[in-house]
């Protein structure tokens, strides 16, 4: 019934609004890449491009319509600091639904098409990836990391604003069903990188209930019962909405310098992160 009333105040305030506040133009030459399997049916799985380096983002509720211009306001604050990918990717799924609660349940469908594709990808030489999820997103990126097989594993997963409660990511936590992301976070992802903002109140209102944790507004509330290779960001001081992560300066730079690009902290300003 919580979930139900912020899921609705949601639709009114902000994780339907990429649609209307990204960025028209994309600035980077980005391969959009249809995974289909939306709530209505099932689609063909593409592949990522293979490079040493390669950027992928993943769009959350209505954003497939503008998800070319969120992975370039994302890979533009990486590379103001001096990241560079060989291959920047989004992942497009049919998001655009007033059915919320299909569309968060759809991104458990999309994390196991996204896991297959890194599986090829890292079977036919691929390098290093940097998988990014803002708002539905986010839950993608962390299916992926709980479905992919042992034996792989993603050198950056970093959920923006993720819609999802804190409980998610916590040892035993996952609530009702029992069922959660610590395992995948703990044997498949080297670095899971969760930015978070207190000021980011659409997800605030819908999930983390009472004296719970939202994912994306307060990180995983549970700081002693995550896996070693989980680090939440707190991007307060620099995100002031739930749409304020795409291309933030803060959130590109942690970004980057856990891709390994030497971030000056005297020039950039991120000194709080």
């Amino acid at each position: 019934m919580l979930r139900g009333t912020g899921a609705a105040i949601v639709g009114m305030t902000g994780l339907a609004a990429s649609s209307s506040t990204a960025s028209a133009v994309s600035t980077f030459d980005i391969e959009v890449l249809d995974v289909g399997g939306s709530v209505f049916g099932s689609g063909s799985t593409p592949s990522i491009p293979v490079g040493d380096e390669v950027f992928i983002f993943a769009h959350g509720w209505f954003g497939d319509t503008t998800v070319s211009s969120q992975a370039s306001d994302v890979a533009t604050s990486m590379a103001d600091v001096g990241y560079e990918a060989d291959e920047y990717v989004a992942i497009e799924w049919d998001a655009t639904t007033i059915n919320f609660i299909g569309a968060e349940n759809e991104t458990e469908d999309v994390g196991e098409t996204v896991a297959e594709m890194l599986e090829e990808f890292y079977d036919d030489g691929g390098g290093d990836v940097r998988l990014v999820g803002h708002s539905l997103g986010g839950r993608v990126v962390l299916e992926t990391v709980n479905h992919i097989d042992d034996g792989y594993e993603v050198e950056t997963v970093a959920p923006l604003g993720a819609a999802a409660d804190g409980e998610m990511v916590c040892e035993g936590g996952g609530g009702l069903f029992g069922d959660n992301w610590y395992d995948g976070i703990a044997d498949n992802a080297a670095d899971v990188r969760n930015y978070h903002s207190e000021d980011d109140s659409t997800v605030g209102a819908a999930y983390g209930g009472i004296g719970g944790a939202a994912l994306g507004t307060d990180g995983s509330g549970c700081p002693d019962d995550t896996a070693d290779t989980y680090t939440d960001v707190d991007v307060t001081d620099s995100v002031g909405s739930h749409m304020g992560f795409l291309g933030d300066e803060a959130v590109g730079a942690d970004l980057a310098e856990a891709a390994g690009v030497d971030v000056d902290d005297d020039d950039g300003g991120w000194g709080w992160l």
